[in-house]
């Protein structure tokens, strides 16, 4: 399978979209916009993250995007050396948003644009992430961007903490 490249040359629409790193004030911004997407409040989540994001900045990667000063989207990837028997350093994105009002205003494209910068002074070849089979909107923008299937299989097993067998 090929990719298109992952930048196209001249300018940008995401050239006046603010991408920095995030901190603990985006906290709120970052659980409202999550919320709007998945129909609950994971405020405990994005804590532990944010909270990993300054302790171990060297195995995660969390941005935010800024438009006239206020949050509007995120990306939060962590980085793995070695892990699940792949040799080459690899990142997982584990969550991307952007606020439903931005929606359309190309600010995803701004936050995986400034976070493919970020992997590549890492030297990390390859980003990863899982999307819901049904949600055809994300799974377009990811394939815009340049995402195609993974050749690896994700594999979930239900477990029941009421059987000890």
């Amino acid at each position: 399978m090929s990719t298109r490249p992952l930048e196209q040359p001249g300018t940008l629409d995401t050239d006046n979209i603010l991408v920095r790193l995030m901190n603990e004030r985006d906290l709120e911004a970052i659980v409202t916009i999550d919320a709007a997407s998945s129909g609950r409040r994971r405020h405990k989540y994005f804590e532990l993250m944010l909270e990993r994001s300054v302790k171990q900045s060297k195995l995660q990667v969390s941005l935010a995007a800024e438009v006239d000063g206020r949050v509007v989207g995120f990306a939060i990837a962590s980085l793995y050396y070695g892990e699940y028997g792949v040799t080459e350093p690899t990142a997982s994105l584990d969550a991307v948003g952007v606020a439903p009002a931005n929606r359309g205003g190309h600010i995803g494209r701004a936050l995986l644009r400034q976070l493919r910068r970020n992997l590549a002074a890492l030297r990390v070849t390859t980003l990863r992430t899982e999307v819901s089979w049904d949600d055809f909107d994300l799974l377009a923008f990811f394939k815009k961007e340049g995402f195609v299937p993974a050749r690896r299989m994700c594999l979930d097993c239900v477990l029941d903490p009421t059987r000890l067998d």
